[in-house]
């Protein structure tokens, strides 16, 4: 307890990070530790067959184990030695790469807003001279952000469509809040839009709110504050994804509210263009307790991964789930090369403990989080795994699964 709790993890107040943190003090210090050969780091191969990387030497005094580290112990920092993926660096390396991209692409547009600023201070015709005195105090990426605003009110929905139900339902008083949320942004977003638009036009004269949303977009690469909804991760996006982002949420959410309540459950929905994804599914469980009329306590979560997108008995289907440190092949984890994967469809059924019939000893607890930075818990799932591995792999994979 001392080494998990106040040597070693002192600092941590993430639940699952202390469990990580308690299966690699569990296995170096035991009393295992002092036989020979026992291993101190290792990992599985394609058979699931465990594999040591580093193993205790024998010998039994301080120069035999200086020895061993300075003659044979390479010097490497394998991330294999914390049981991860060798190529879990590439997801920092991916991040690096998406930040200098990022940087590119400002510095590419303001080479391409002063070419335009240049063109404009050129010797222009007579018939276009009053155009010209209107235009050449505009600010170098009016251009290039006055066709963004175009094709973007091309490509946003009118509107956001209303759900229909009683509000007695848990599940319908949810899908309010969430359609509540996203109409007051979209009007938001779509006025502001509107607003450039004529100022683009020369229509209109910019007054603060929109001058602030244009210089937000073309002279600092960023999402205007009054657009930001909720994302933890949408802060870092450049207005081009995060509208793309807005319009597939948008579209989702019009979607969800065009079925009928009772059949809300057959048709996939995209967890992560919920705004409180959490929420919904606690509301899930709510719903399913009122029609069992039975007790919330009574209810445990059964997820099924599944390629099919067939509804199971009386189940939700969710897409989009991503799990990171282990695969999953017909609902049953395991342990792979891969960084990351993609499930397929995701069945949550709320069951009584009558119901559910799986062995407890075979289900490891994933913590699902909002995005892969883990910054934002959501709630957590119980998956099955390979009866070859041990529950303390996946812990110290960090393995979860992210939504958006």
């Amino acid at each position: 307890t001392s080494l998990e709790k106040i040597i070693y993890g002192g600092r941590i107040d993430n639940p699952y990070d202390q469990a990580r943190l308690s299966a690699f003090v569990k296995h170096l210090f035991s009393p295992r530790s002092y036989d020979k050969d026992f291993a101190l780091a290792g990992g599985h191969d394609e058979k699931g067959e465990f594999v040591p990387f580093v193993k205790i030497p024998d010998c039994h005094n301080y120069n035999g184990f200086h020895s061993w580290i300075v003659n044979e112990l390479k010097d490497i920092s394998s991330p294999k030695f914390l049981g991860l993926p060798e190529d879990t660096n590439l997801l920092l390396q991916k991040e690096q790469t998406l930040n200098i991209l990022k940087v590119f692409g400002k510095l590419q547009a303001a080479d391409k807003d002063v070419e335009r600023a240049n063109i404009l201070k050129r010797k222009i015709p007579d018939s276009h001279k009053r155009r010209h005195s209107i235009t050449s105090g505009q600010p170098p990426w009016w251009k290039r952000v006055s066709t963004l605003v175009g094709r973007w009110m091309k490509s946003i929905p009118s509107k956001v469509e209303r759900l229909s139900g009683e509000a007695s339902n848990a599940l319908v008083r949810a899908l309010q809040r969430e359609i509540s949320m996203y109409s007051k942004v979209h009007q938001r977003v779509f006025f502001d839009l509107i607003s450039a638009n004529e100022v683009f036009e020369l229509k209109a004269i910019a007054n603060n709110a929109t001058r602030a949303v244009m210089n937000a977009i073309g002279e600092h690469d960023t999402v205007p504050k009054a657009w930001n909804i909720r994302s933890p991760g949408s802060e870092t996006m450049s207005p081009s994804p995060w509208m793309q982002d807005f319009i597939r949420r948008i579209q989702c959410i019009n979607t969800i509210a065009k079925t009928p309540i009772q059949n809300l459950g057959s048709k996939p929905i995209w967890l992560g263009g919920l705004l409180s994804p959490e929420a919904f599914v606690a509301a899930s469980r709510q719903e399913v307790a009122r029609t069992k009329k039975c007790p919330l306590d009574s209810l445990i979560l059964k997820v099924t991964i599944s390629n099919s997108a067939a509804p199971l008995t009386d189940d939700f289907i969710f897409q989009g789930l991503t799990i990171h440190g282990a695969e999953c092949h017909q609902s049953m984890l395991t342990i792979s090369d891969k960084v990351m994967q993609e499930l397929p469809y995701s069945h949550f059924q709320w069951l009584n403990l009558s119901e559910f019939k799986e062995d407890d000893s075979n289900l490891v607890t994933i913590p699902v989080y909002l995005t892969q930075n883990r910054r934002q818990f959501l709630f957590e799932i119980r998956l099955p795994y390979d009866s070859k591995y041990n529950e303390s792999v996946f812990r110290k994979r960090g393995t979860c699964l992210t939504v958006w």
